[in-house]
């Protein structure tokens, strides 16, 4: 019995990209907060990103005590990301067939009893390595199924038209989280150390899945459940090798996660080896960045349009100060170094993301988002091994130095595919004016 594709379910073709004549008001810089459902799940997103900022910070923290080896953070890194490079594709089938967000609230639960697990064995002096990693892959875990049902979950709060700029404050968000936790982990560490610091951990993410309890979706935007069937997974490697696209985007986020979202290394050992600042320089560094990447979002909130080439340019501009930060010789300087780059590089991934969602067919969203997920977390899982085993072997600067390069090599090959397609598509469009101009005349003259 044959099965209808992608193009027989019942939902909406792909809609236009959200291209505005001129660039939005300051006052529409949070234009998606105008509706309630919405400002509901950013104060969960809030609880949730706050939580697992925490928790992630704190963990990477208990195995340098516990070993005093910061490669080792690596092993942290990758436990949590060997789930969602298994599991996100049925991740992604679970979001476009179930309630988005029960599958979001059930993957939070899970994080909470992999972060209380953790506080409480670490209160009661037994912490090891091998339970800092059970509890870094069962956050893995809620992560591969969280991410495709969260997308769709947004989706089905803001619409489509508001879902870049809903991206972009959710962005914001995390890293203003991101900025309060880092800040937190150094100062909670030193004053109720690292048992009471995943205990606060955990609070956060039952005070974000207490609020999203209060969310509903809205009626307007509700995304179409595909039934169960086989192939679907395979459906969604398919889809996505005929958009040209969403291909792109998944190449560039591989290479940023291959090359550069592995910062938490080169962070820990600029803290400890370079500066020798210590668990408050590690703290400081996470906080810094993810100042950057707070002001990167609310500038990408403002953005007019979403292109393939403007992406790689971004992408290419951060590779570019990421190869010189870690030749930084004061903390001040590498710091200012860590703001520029995250500016460039969250305004990068806000807008890949944006144009990968809304370039994908409303019915196979989750599975699309699972594949980008995927992408990116094999990178980060590699990268992560990479980087640790780089830094001892090479050293801190030269890792700086080549995975800031390779990010320039691939993002602007890309931008230069951009626009050589671009001009080879200009005579065409050329040619096909004149055309209509010289009927116009003929329709004219008769």
């Amino acid at each position: 019995m044959s099965h209808p594709g992608i193009d027989a379910v019942p939902h909406p073709v792909t809609e236009p990209l959200p291209n505005l004549a001129h660039r939005p008001a300051l006052r529409d810089t949070f234009i998606a907060l105008g509706g309630s459902k919405y400002r509901r799940y950013i104060l969960s997103f809030i609880g949730a990103s706050s939580g697992a900022w925490l928790a992630r910070l704190t963990s990477d923290w208990l195995m340098i005590e516990l070993t005093g080896s910061v490669a080792l953070v690596s092993l942290v890194v990758a436990a949590q990301l060997v789930p969602v490079v298994t599991l996100s594709a049925w991740g992604g089938l679970l979001g476009d067939r179930l309630n988005a967000r029960v599958t979001v609230l059930a993957t939070q639960t899970l994080m909470v009893l992999a972060v209380a697990l953790l506080a409480l064995a670490t209160l009661f002096g037994q912490q090891t390595v091998g339970l800092i990693l059970l509890s870094s892959l069962l956050i893995g875990l809620s992560a591969a199924f969280e991410g495709p049902s969260r997308a769709v979950l947004v989706v089905e709060v803001v619409g489509t038209w508001r879902l870049s700029n809903a991206l972009s404050l959710n962005a914001a968000v995390g890293q203003l989280a991101g900025i309060a936790g880092a800040a937190l982990t150094g100062i909670l560490i030193l004053w109720i150390d690292v048992g009471g610091t995943l205990i606060v951990a955990t609070l956060f993410l039952l005070a974000g899945i207490a609020v999203l309890l209060t969310v509903r979706r809205d009626s307007r935007f509700g995304v179409a459940k595909v039934p169960a069937r086989r192939g679907q997974v395979a459906e969604a490697f398919r889809y996505v090798r005929r958009k040209p696209e969403i291909m792109a985007c998944i190449l560039l986020i591989f290479t940023l996660a291959l090359f550069g979202l592995t910062g938490s290394v080169l962070m820990a050992w600029a803290a400890r080896e370079r500066f020798d600042l210590g668990a408050a320089g590690y703290s400081g560094f996470q906080a810094i960045a993810a100042i950057g990447a707070f002001v990167g979002s609310l500038v990408s909130a403002r953005r007019r349009r979403l292109r393939l080439q403007d992406n790689a340019l971004l992408l290419g501009v951060s590779g570019m100060i990421w190869a010189v930060t870690g030749f930084a010789p004061a903390p001040g300087v590498f710091a200012i170094a860590l703001v520029a780059a995250f500016i460039t590089r969250i305004m990068f991934m806000i807008g890949n993301e944006s144009l990968a969602q809304l370039s994908t067919n409303g019915a196979i969203r989750g599975r699309v988002v699972s594949l980008y997920l995927m992408a990116a977390t094999s990178g980060q899982l590699v990268g992560a091994m990479l980087t640790g085993w780089a830094v001892v072997a090479l050293g801190g600067e030269i890792t700086f130095l080549i995975t800031g390069v390779v990010l320039v090599v691939v993002s602007f090959g890309v931008w230069f595919r951009c626009l050589r397609d671009g001009r080879r598509l200009r005579p065409a469009r050329g040619r096909a004016s004149r055309v209509r101009r010289s009927r116009a005349r003929r329709s004219r003259d008769r």
